[in-house]
């Protein structure tokens, strides 16, 4: 018995194979692994913040630099963040796109080594004394960066089972994570004698290539390699074997090693029932019917083919996504702005003494703030997702609740979920602004940065709550599109106009602490005596979070009335069918199955049924 009991211990504390028996990657190994590519990609991201003083003194010493970045070094970081964004902007469109036509890990792979590429040009940069060549290397850093951050979370959606809500804010916390890593050790390297901020990068290259090759040896067979939603197809031998994969009319042949792991999951893919379909019945003319149309339907969606334009044209036409996007701008502008100015802001209010403190404690605050905030904001989101019953089986890897689609969430309670999450996300939001509004008035560091650390800790516990909201609120197919348009309006109209503008109103309300070359303060006797000014500017941007209740409010009124208009046409449905069943009765034919099939998937629940007797 002790044998026994020995081998049972063992067993237990034995890790999981990394491929499940369809020969899929399980998420225990996959989703930590996306949780350190999204840490090390944003903290590449933060390194020229981080260490801005020395990187402005290269900028003007470079031997190619133009004369508008040799005269005037801000203008060139700008240019540098701009090529980043413009990278990353146009990337994220075309990833959003092509994840419909090729399978996702060769996408994402390839994305992952050419952002490889970029980290190391860009330490090569130093050593060729060019501005150009960190001007590309970033663009390539950005363009990479976007094929990832539309696949991760449509795909930890659709694999994580009851823990979809966790998973996803796991992942989401790396945003703050890897950029206050990455600010800290940008600053580090820089002004470390023995190093310097080409070294930044290069031993990034050198940390993240492990990564790399570990990402190399993923491999996906669920759905034929594509995310759930996508046009996939299959073609069969006589004997039912899988002999290729059609991705949107494109063919890739499958050999034999690989058909025995994938004829089971493809073959089930492209079988599977709505949930509305009346059960096959040899007597039930009405049944068959409504088989073939079904069938005549899937037939018809495989011809449709994705267009850049026909996919810009779904996110825009989608009225939640676009509020939803307009109020995450809002906050993404105001906490990259506190971000940039955060140290300096402090510093004026006289809360701290010396800058490189000032700048640690804001960043640790930031920091700690988004790795509480996002795994809370998963967990709430989870309770709400269990309510309708999404990730009921959970899996290992390979298939979701509803079949080896992955295809996690039912149509019909998209909007019936986002109407639920956004009321808590608003209040989140509220309840943020209750302890991030009084700082305007806290003249103590310490009652600042904790009244602070949990604002934002709330404020990131909704970043969940709206990419679920973002992906539901667009069919299947289209959730990487949701997600690329979404982080295209953050940076358009959040991060990248806000901290100029801000700061511009900073320079402007408290002229004496304006930030010279050399990292302080222009005139610090005036800065001192215009705190006032300083804190007028911190309220403005307090105040425009408010954007974001007022359209997550919008948002929620429009999913309310999707739900109104979708409970309106099954109605209608349900009363044709009624008329029907009744008048094949009435000629004394039984042909009302698929009725009675209907109304039975609508069966009240207990406490509703108490409800309506109540």
């Amino acid at each position: 018995s002790s044998t026994d009991s020995k081998q049972a211990k063992k067993s237990y504390l034995r890790l999981p194979t990394f491929y499940n028996e369809q020969g899929t990657t399980r998420p225990f190994y996959l989703f930590p692994l996306f949780l350190l590519i999204n840490i090390i990609t944003m903290a590449d991201r933060a390194i020229i913040p981080g260490a801005s003083q020395e990187f402005l003194a290269f900028l003007g010493g470079a031997s190619d630099s133009p004369a508008v970045v040799k005269n005037n070094p801000d203008a060139g970081l700008g240019i540098l963040q701009a090529a980043f964004m413009i990278g990353y902007t146009l990337a994220i469109i075309l990833s959003g796109h092509y994840v419909h036509k090729i399978k996702w890990k060769p996408l994402v792979f390839f994305g992952l080594c050419v952002w490889w590429l970029g980290v190391l040009g860009s330490g090569n940069a130093k050593q060729y004394n060019s501005f150009y060549v960190l001007l590309f290397s970033r663009m390539a850093t950005g363009w990479s960066e976007a094929a990832f951050q539309v696949v991760a979370p449509p795909l930890i959606q659709d694999r994580a089972g009851k823990r979809a809500g966790f998973w996803l804010s796991i992942f989401l916390m790396g945003l703050p994570l890897g950029l206050s890593v990455g600010y800290i050790y940008g600053s580090h390297m820089a002004t470390s004698e023995l190093w310097g901020w080409d070294w930044a990068y290069y031993w990034m290259c050198i940390g993240s290539f492990p990564l790399l090759v570990v990402f190399a040896f993923v491999r996906d067979v669920t759905n034929g390699g594509v995310l759930s939603g996508g046009v996939v197809d299959v073609e069969l031998e006589g004997d039912g074997s899988v002999t290729a994969v059609v991705i949107d009319g494109e063919r890739d042949e499958v050999d034999e090693e690989d058909e025995r792991e994938r004829s089971t999951s493809l073959t089930t893919a492209t079988t599977t029932l709505e949930p509305l379909l009346p059960p096959l019945d040899n007597n039930s003319n009405s049944a068959a019917d409504a088989t073939s149309k079904h069938h005549h339907q899937k037939s018809a969606d495989k011809k449709d083919k994705f267009t850049i334009l026909s996919e810009v044209k779904t996110c825009l036409n989608s009225k939640i996504l676009v509020t939803l996007s307009l109020g995450q701008a809002a906050i993404f502008g105001v906490v990259t702005a506190l971000g940039t100015f955060g140290g300096a802001f402090i510093l004026a209010l006289q809360l701290f003494d010396d800058e490189k403190v000032a700048a640690t404690w804001f960043g640790i605050t930031a920091a700690l703030a988004g790795v509480i905030g996002t795994p809370l904001g998963g967990s709430l989101v989870d309770k709400i997702l269990a309510r309708y019953g999404a990730g009921d089986n959970d899996n290992d890897g390979g298939a979701s609740s509803s079949g080896l689609r992955g295809e996690g969430i039912d149509d019909s309670l998209r909007h019936p979920i986002i109407a639920s999450i956004l009321p808590r996300m608003n209040a989140l939001v509220a309840a943020a602004m209750l302890f991030i509004f009084p700082t305007l008035a806290m003249q103590d560091a310490a009652f600042f940065l904790f009244f602070l650390f949990v604002g934002w800790t709330l404020l990131f516990a909704t970043q969940t709550g709206i990419s679920i909201c973002a992906m539901l609120s667009v069919k299947n197919a289209h959730r990487p599109n949701a997600l690329a348009f979404i982080s295209i309006a953050g940076h358009l109209l959040g991060d990248v106009p806000l901290p100029i503008i801000l700061g511009l109103i900073k320079d402007h309300l408290a002229p004496g602490c304006k930030v010279g070359e050399d990292g302080s303060f222009s005139k610090p006797e005036e800065c001192a005596s215009q705190e006032k000014g300083v804190r007028a500017t911190l309220a403005i941007a307090y105040v425009w979070v408010l954007w974001a209740l007022v359209f997550f409010e919008l948002a929620r009124r429009l999913s309310r009335i999707e739900i109104g208009k979708r409970r309106s046409d099954e109605i209608n449905s349900l009363l044709l069918q009624e008329e029907d069943s009744n008048g094949a009765s009435a000629n004394g034919e039984k042909n009302n199955s698929s009725f009675r099939y209907y109304h039975s998937k609508f069966q009240p629940t207990p406490q509703q049924s108490g409800r309506s007797l109540a």
